[in-house]
């Protein structure tokens, strides 16, 4: 049944399985692209065209497969692009929302960008978790239309072609295992659920056991407020990347903005014993818990990150300061440039 869906069906099916992909749906591509052409092939050879399988005439079903992917990849990601130039870190902590692992995605997909730039979009729907969130992080770090929709293409190219390759190359493999699927019937779809449950409640032990971790006293933002009019006023401690800053470019006023690769200088005067807050703008208080955590290894003996970071100091009316654009910058990655 599969068989004759795909050889009926076979490149709307595609366009459809990978937009919805590239929209946000758990819906794997991959798996499409490679059963679309294997099938492709196997319907080749049986009917007679085999012999020259490596002719135009029988690589364009196969060329037709990746352009089709293609042109659905790049819909679906530049809608992505534009709602993260649009609404920034707003569309990331929508995307952590749904995420099984809400804590660290935005952060990974920002330590990407950091150290490779837009560049990464040509490998980033190889690397599960991060061809969704890749995207609307280019938008948000002012990455160009331009350059953004030439690697995108490339990896969008990259990535069907690898599906379509597998495909062909292990066709008569693609054949048994489908054999196998008629055989085995509703117990292959039990087989599926059950290796899905266990994959989620991996990632879901994972997820319990960062928070366990960090889990620490929090300081709400009412009793920071308080505390900063005192003598002497906590220090207040900004542990946000550069990107991040640059997608939010607003701090806590006074706020020491931490500098990632010189954060022991920064901190080489501050007494061991003056009271320091932490903020960050992720879910969970993660970088600014892990911030603390840090900080008190390093000997200061009173730290706390701040409940709800800067969201919630934003939401409750308090004052905020622009952040200096050398910190606002992103890392000095290739293909990261500042938006116009």
């Amino acid at each position: 049944m599969l068989r004759e869906l795909i050889i009926e069906y076979g490149l709307p099916l595609v366009f459809a399985n990978v937009l919805l992909e590239c929209l946000g749906l758990p819906l794997p591509a991959l798996p499409t692209l490679v059963l679309t052409g294997a099938i492709t092939v196997s319907a080749s050879v049986f009917s007679g065209s085999g012999a020259g399988l490596l002719s135009f005439a029988a690589l364009a079903p196969l060329l037709a497969i990746m352009l089709v992917a293609t042109v659905a990849a790049l819909l679906g990601d530049t809608l992505w692009f534009w709602l993260g130039r649009r609404y920034g870190s707003r569309v990331l902590g929508f995307l952590c929302k749904l995420s099984i692992s809400r804590d660290t995605c935005v952060n990974r997909s920002v330590d990407f960008f950091g150290r490779f730039g837009v560049r990464i979009l040509a490998l980033s729907k190889f690397i599960p978790g991060l061809s969704t969130l890749a995207i609307p992080v280019a938008g948000a770090t002012g990455v160009g239309f331009g350059s953004f929709l030439f690697y995108d293409a490339i990896g969008a190219l990259l990535w069907s072609g690898a599906g379509v390759a597998i495909g062909a190359m292990f066709a008569d493999l693609v054949d048994t295992v489908l054999a196998w699927f008629d055989l085995l019937g509703r117990g292959v779809l039990a087989v599926a659920v059950l290796a899905l449950a266990i994959y989620l409640a991996m990632r879901w032990y994972r997820r319990v056991a960062l928070l366990r971790k960090l889990r620490m006293a929090r300081i709400d933002i009412d009793t920071l407020r308080m505390l900063l009019g005192r003598a002497p006023p906590p220090l207040v401690i900004d542990v946000r990347r550069h990107e991040r800053r640059a997608m939010d470019p607003y701090a806590i006023p006074g706020a020491l903005l931490l500098r990632h690769d010189d954060a022991a200088s920064q901190l080489a005067g501050i007494a061991r014993d003056r009271k320091l807050v932490t903020y960050c703008d992720c879910p969970n208080e993660i970088s600014a818990a892990m911030a603390a955590k840090e900080l008190a290894a390093h000997g200061f003996i009173d730290v706390a990150p701040l409940l709800g970071g800067l969201e919630a100091w934003r939401a409750a009316g308090y004052a905020l300061e622009p952040v200096p654009p050398d910190h606002a910058a992103p890392a000095l990655a290739p293909g990261i440039a500042k938006s116009v």
